[in-house]
């Protein structure tokens, strides 16, 4: 019998060849500004013919918003998930339940990174813009002025200062570039990650929260 649930017209293998496209994306989109990815390197690289991306998204942006959200999807559950195990708070908390899931997702910090950069003046870039937001909730990393209202945070503390040192924590041992990793000899592997996340704490909680008795901070 025929399979009435295809529509005509439809390619053979829709759900392979459009996994295919969006993994191709994610591939070239990490490595790559966004500008300087075309809608054939995509095709090329997925072993598809072109007029696919035209198919199953419309646009070369509509490819690009899509992979973000299937790529977000699964790392921002497990996120939350992991959260409300540990019923984390405060930035020490944030960097070891942020290392943790992204030791499964390693290329989505690079992901990030590269969404980050987009000139958001443009107005072909308004709806990645959205998906961002719809990703990375800035209310959650933009703590430390929170904190410093709280009284949590020392004295001697540059808010600022703060905010960029944290980031540098969470994006940075993603961002090394290969060559630099085999000069050093180092694998940013799973286990690596749990001990650059408890190291980490205690950077921040030495260097940037305040003690219960300041009396006796040295």
């Amino acid at each position: 019998m025929p399979d009435t649930k295809n529509k005509v017209g439809r390619p053979c293998g829709e759900t392979q060849n459009r996994d295919k496209l969006i993994q191709a994306a994610r591939t070239l989109f990490v490595e790559r500004d966004y500008s300087q990815v075309t809608i054939r390197d995509v095709a090329a690289l997925a072993g598809t013919d072109p007029g696919l991306i035209r198919y199953y998204f419309g646009s070369k942006e509509n490819l690009f918003t899509a992979m973000l959200r299937e790529t977000a999807a699964p790392v921002k559950q497990q996120l939350k998930k992991v959260i409300k195990e540990k019923k984390a708070g405060g930035p020490a908390s944030l960097m070891q339940t942020y290392y943790q899931v992204m030791s499964a997702y390693p290329l989505f910090p690079r992901l990030i990174f590269r969404l980050a950069g987009l000139d958001q003046s443009i107005p072909e870039n308004k709806e990645i813009t959205k998906v961002f937001n719809e990703i990375v909730d800035m209310d959650d990393i933009m703590m430390f002025d929170k904190l410093k209202a709280k009284g949590l945070l020392r004295d001697d503390v540059d808010i600022q200062c703060a905010q960029v040192s944290f980031f540098s924590m969470m994006i940075f041992p993603f961002l090394v570039p290969e060559g630099l990793l085999k000069r050093i000899d180092l694998q940013i592997t799973p286990e690596f990650l749990i001990k650059l996340a408890e190291q980490n704490t205690q950077l921040l909680t030495r260097g940037l929260m305040a003690t219960k008795d300041k009396n006796n901070d040295q």
